[in-house]
């Protein structure tokens, strides 16, 4: 559910905004505003990189003359009509882009999917749209997918009553039952149009009428007379576009700047992550990263563990800038000799391939992306193909303070809540917590990192009952005392350099290393989690996800920091 301005996204869905169409919702934050995009009801946007993409082709060919607000209004449409062949509605051009976005505002404007129909309509009028206006574009979520907890309320506690909606379809209600466990269930999506979830057409409206709309905002048009009628006069597709082409034409010029109004952007996003950042200025980066960190991997199995370490450690201090690799100086002590970094490897492996990358492409490429994309490939040499999509356009950090290591790394020794903080504190959910613990299916730990839990877990010489006593006596006979700080154990038993979801699967066995693994089984929903992962396949697809957000934590780019030529 949405207003003004839209944005496309992979699933093929049409999401909005309500700022006027221009282009305020692709601007990022800076460290004094907060954004629309990164206001609540706009964090599960996506396509950003996809305008970012057109506009620089643009901007080769016609610099300084096609507005970011022009482009998203043609590629929405270019995107929906792909299906059809044929443009489905007309787009008219001269948008020029605005030059301020605020989170406050779209937390103001946006109809929210719990709106009732009195809420939806005013949102609607105040930007010089109709009834019919609201029905039409409501028909959008014929396409795309949506969070549960949008909608989950309805399957569980409509009135806070622990009840479930009674406009909502039985049968349908028992599907998404099916799909959303529980109230806190933030992460699953479930397609908004059932069985039709790709594809343009008027089954909205026809499900609509069966009561299997999927928000209280699609419950809502059912309770007007009026627009319960145009529901049933949109249940024929060529009816439903007809209308939706005009609809379009008129939120599309709702409060534009033309004109002398505004501006025309050249970058859209103020320099945003994105695919291929380097396909013109060094096609051959990520090749070279690739080629080399595989190479290494084959000599050293244990080095997907080292890189992925070192990318987690990166990013949480100071954001994903490579300020983990600079060294210490006579005046100041760095990240790397901060006492939780002081084990972490592979530094050698970031240093031989950035000086192949200055090489082939000198001052191009940031030691922050060559860290995250050998990273990635080092993880993925077990599979011979990437297991994550790694958005380039970092730059690197100027700075490297050991006492900022140790406020931010989470502790092997944390509870739930401490590593929820600290989790939460980088943008990261409950969900990423659990699902990047899982990086430790490879690698080894330090005895010193978790031999209290074997004899002296209370202070008392004795062992912490969560951990099972099988594998606590045999990491007795490799953790001889609480002194031993040099020798290594595997942090994964028996699957320690495969990449996999045996972790997950020890875990929910008492077989974490650490108190900060067994963390995860002490709370609902971080266990409840835990358990989703136990297969591969469903781990795989979560650590992706996972890992581009992480990998996303305080980067810099545009004109903030530096390339360095040498990453230490």
């Amino acid at each position: 559910m949405g207003a003004i301005g839209v944005l496309t996204g992979y699933s093929g869905e049409i999401r909005k905004k309500c700022d006027g169409c221009d282009a305020s919702v692709l601007i990022r934050s800076t460290a004094n505003s907060k954004a629309e995009k990164d206001a609540p009801p706009n964090l599960s946007l996506e396509g950003f990189e996809v305008i970012d993409e057109i506009k620089t082709e643009l901007e080769k060919k016609c610099a300084g003359k096609v507005s970011c607000a022009d482009t998203l209004a043609l590629a929405a449409r270019d995107a929906v009509s792909f299906q059809f062949r044929k443009p489905m509605w007309e787009v008219l051009t001269g948008r020029r882009d605005g030059k301020v976005s605020r989170a406050s505002e779209a937390l103001a404007n946006l109809p929210s999917p719990f709106s009732n129909f009195s809420t939806l309509l005013r949102s609607f009028k105040s930007k010089g749209l109709t009834v019919h206006d609201l029905v039409v574009l409501s028909g959008a979520h014929t396409i795309g997918d949506s969070h549960c907890n949008l909608f989950s309320n309805r399957l569980y506690n409509f009135t806070g009553k622990g009840d479930q909606d009674p406009s909502l379809d039985p049968t349908y209600a028992a599907f998404l039952k099916t799909k959303c466990r529980s109230l806190s269930d933030t992460t699953t999506k479930v397609d908004m149009d059932p069985g039709s979830a790709k594809k343009f057409d008027a089954s909205y409206f026809v499900n609509l009428k069966h009561k299997k709309g999927l928000f209280q905002s699609d419950a809502a048009l059912l309770t007007d007379r009026t627009s319960n009628k145009i529901v049933g006069e949109l249940q024929k597709s060529s009816d439903f576009f007809r209308a939706f082409a005009q609809s379009m034409k008129r939120m599309g010029a709702i409060e534009v700047l033309t004109g002398k109004s505004g501006e025309i952007r050249k970058k859209c996003g103020a320099g945003d992550l994105r695919k291929n950042f380097y396909r013109n200025s060094c096609p051959s980066a990520e090749a070279i990263v690739k080629k080399i960190t595989q190479r290494l991997v084959a000599r050293n199995p244990g080095l997907p563990a080292d890189l992925l370490r070192l990318h987690f450690h990166d990013c949480f201090v100071r954001g994903c800038d490579a300020s983990v690799l600079i060294r210490s100086t006579a005046n100041s002590k760095a990240e790397k000799d901060a006492p939780p970094n002081l084990s972490l490897e592979g530094f050698e492996v970031i240093d031989e391939i950035k000086t192949e990358l200055e090489k082939r492409c000198a001052g191009t490429i940031s030691c922050a992306d060559t860290l995250a994309l050998a990273a990635r490939d080092a993880v993925s040499f077990q599979f011979q193909k990437p297991m994550w999509e790694v958005l380039t356009g970092r730059r690197d950090g100027k700075v490297s303070l050991a006492s900022e290591a140790l406020a931010n790394l989470p502790s092997p020794f944390s509870n739930f809540l401490t590593l929820l903080r600290n989790f939460q504190k980088k943008g990261l959910t409950v969900h990423d917590l659990v699902v990047l613990s899982g990086a430790h299916t490879i690698g080894d730990g330090h005895c010193n990192l978790f031999s209290n839990r074997l004899y002296n877990f209370t202070g008392k010489g004795d062992q912490d009952p969560s951990l099972d006593s099988t594998y606590a006596a045999f990491l007795k006979t490799k953790c001889r005392s609480l002194s031993d700080t040099t020798t290594k154990v595997d942090m994964d038993p028996g699957s320690a350099n495969n990449f996999d979801a045996s972790y997950f699967v020890n875990l929910k066995h008492k077989k974490g290393l650490f108190q900060s693994d067994a963390a995860l089984l002490t709370d609902r929903t971080s266990n409840k989690i835990v358990g989703e992962l136990q297969k591969s396949t469903e781990f795989f697809k979560e650590f992706a996800q996972s890992m581009k957000r992480m990998g996303a934590i305080g980067v810099l780019t545009g004109y903030s920091g530096e390339i360095r030529k040498k990453c230490d």
